[in-house]
């Protein structure tokens, strides 16, 4: 037998296995009693080869390392930001005030072996930096694009921004750089970036709009402008420019604009004051927006310092009333102990929606019993007010819509003098102060009663019956005739009298026509009393006159003047006595053919 030397199976030289490539080694056999012998274990590692496949894939995972470096360094050129051949910084103020001269550094250093070519650096402003200069020159006006020249390795360069930055107090203004720049080597463009945050932390002047959030078409209106040098220096020809809607009419300006803008200087702590009064047209849009800026010209270019603006919202309110009581409407009576049940139903008649309105229903006299009213609204002293605060409702009241309101409340059970309720609605819109719906709607009249009218005419019945002009003049004297009349009755008087003081500037002129009774003026109270006896007897109606005179002073320019002060008719009986009150008459309330307002004191 042959003698088959052992080798050590590293010693074999072997080459990769392949798929269906593979060769057994030859193996001499010796004829034997028929007992098969086993392949040596060394010679069995021939069918696998592990030595040979961890080394493929070791190789194998060589070659994917390198794959996937080149991968990232492609995907790195592809997103065009690669650290490794430059370094970049930008650097600026970290606070300012409002307006301040600020300068901006950018260094680069080529830290790569070949020089760094087609560089550009580009600046994304906030919209408060006006520019002024650099050490290169900018591509464009707007300074927002640099190209520069090729950096060698090594080589350090910089350049510095200068400009002017604004904005509002603790606001945060970012500034963004990016530098593209590409190695000689390479055909692939980088980008280094940075940026430079900014606080404004004050403010070189303080600018500010006046004017009413609410307003009415066609009414005066004022914008105040005030602005104030919060500095400890001078600041020279300062210039604010007023932005005003196209819906606006400029009545007059305080002072006077010349050119674009209101330039002047402010010392340390000084402000001042530009007023415009104007209206809004009768077309107006709703939405409505006042813009104030204040700044500097530069070089015909404003730059802004401080921006304010101003929402003002332009409206006609116009709403027609329905009352219905115990489902009646106009003037009804009722008796001692009844339940009013009221209904009010209000439309809202403007072109545009109004938000935030009040309604209140005024219920005069001391005639209801308050702890008996049934209703959502609030109580307050003679008076159910809704709110945005009860009715959510209220907050926005669109164009066109009816709200309907409802209480109810009982009449004292004990007869009283005063035998009258007026139900007086009032409409108010929540920032319009100088605006008011006031309409009388309905009389109640409780028990026996009396009634009472009371009017101041200068035309009466197609004919003049007044004096002087109208309206009223300063210093000039108009005349108006008072008509009182008692058109009837329901109870049994004996004796009726009716009297008012006169309000200041007003006088007695002369006793018109008396049908009944005696009409008397005393001078020293400046009363004037009408006395009806007997006034059962009396046929009514029956009606009295006289004229007054009116002299308005300088005060009242410009206003509407109280021509009579409440009237009191006061009637006396076996079992009654009944009261009723009239209401204020003003220059407004005067009857006269003319359909300018006659009002108003000139």
């Amino acid at each position: 037998m042959a003698k088959v030397k052992k080798r050590s199976v590293d010693s074999v030289k072997r080459s990769p296995v392949r798929k269906n490539s593979y060769e057994a080694p030859i193996v001499t056999r010796r004829k034997s009693s028929g007992r098969k012998r086993e392949v040596p274990k060394e010679f069995r590692t021939f069918k696998k080869a592990p030595k040979a496949r961890g080394g493929l894939i070791f190789f194998l995972f060589l070659i994917f390392i390198a794959a996937a470096a080149g991968l990232w360094h492609w995907n790195g050129n592809m997103n065009g930001e690669n650290q490794t051949s430059l370094q970049f910084q930008a650097t600026g103020p970290a606070k300012i005030t409002s307006g301040d001269e600020v300068t901006y550094v950018v260094e680069y250093t080529n830290l790569d072996t070949v020089p760094l070519t087609n560089m550009e650096l580009s600046v994304y402003w906030p919209v408060g930096f006006y520019f002024d200069q650099a050490t290169i020159e900018p591509d464009n006006a707007n300074a927002k694009t640099w190209t520069l020249t090729d950096l060698e390795p090594g080589r350090t360069a910089t350049i510095e921004i200068v400009g002017q930055l604004v904005g509002a107090k603790d606001e945060e203004l970012t500034v963004s750089f990016n530098l593209d720049y590409q190695p000689a080597n390479f055909h692939s463009d980088f980008r280094a970036k940075d940026t430079v945050e900014t606080k404004v932390k004050d403010q070189k002047i303080e600018l500010a709009i006046e004017t009413a959030d609410k307003t009415l078409i066609d009414t005066e209106q004022e914008i105040k402008i005030v602005y104030r040098n919060l500095s400890k220096e001078a600041l020279v020809d300062i210039s604010l420019d007023v932005l005003l809607p196209d819906d606006w009419i400029t009545a007059s300006t305080t002072p006077a604009k010349e050119g674009d803008f209101w330039t002047s200087s402010l010392e340390p702590e000084e402000e001042k004051i530009v007023v415009i009064k104007g209206n809004f047209s009768i077309d107006s849009r709703v939405d409505q927006l006042v813009v104030a800026e204040i700044g500097k010209v530069v070089n015909d270019d404003f730059r802004r310092l401080s921006r304010q603006e101003h929402a003002v919202i332009v409206v006609n309110p116009q709403f027609s009333i329905d009352l219905e009581i115990n489902g009646n409407s106009g003037n009804i009576t009722a008796d001692w102990d009844d339940t009013l049940r009221y209904q009010l139903k209000i439309t809202n008649d403007s072109a545009s929606d109004i938000a935030d309105v009040q309604i209140a229903a005024l219920l005069t006299g001391d005639l209801l019993s308050w702890d008996t009213l049934d209703t959502v609204g609030e109580y307050l002293g003679e008076k159910i007010i809704w709110t945005t605060e009860v009715d959510d409702a209220l907050t926005l009241w669109t164009s066109g819509e009816t709200k309907t309101f409802t209480w109810e409340v009982k009449l004292i059970d004990q007869p009283q003098p005063e035998r009258l309720i007026e139900n007086i609605i009032m409409i108010n819109v929540a920032g319009l102060s100088d605006w008011e719906q006031l309409q009388t709607i309905s009389q109640i009249t409780v028990g026996e009663s009396l009634g009472f009218n009371n009017g101041v005419y200068w035309h009466l019945g197609g004919r003049r019956v007044g004096s002087g002009l109208l309206p009223p003049q300063v210093g000039e004297t108009t005349g108006y005739l008072v008509v009182w009349s008692l058109p009837q009755s329901t109870g049994d008087f004996d004796t009726v009298t009716v009297s008012t003081i006169l309000p200041p500037n007003v006088s007695f002129a002369d006793e018109a026509e008396v049908e009944e009774g005696g009409l008397v003026f005393d001078e020293d109270d400046r009363s004037i009393t009408w006395t009806l006896d007997a006034f059962g007897d009396l046929l009514l109606p029956v009606t009295t006159s006289f004229m007054i005179d009116l002299v308005p002073t300088e005060d009242d320019r410009g206003q509407t003047m109280t021509l009579l002060n409440p009237v009191t008719a006061k009637a006396v009986g076996q079992q009654e006595e009944v009261i009723v009150r009239s209401k204020i008459l003003k220059t407004s309330d005067a009857v006269a053919d003319s359909s300018e307002p006659i009002g108003t004191v000139q």
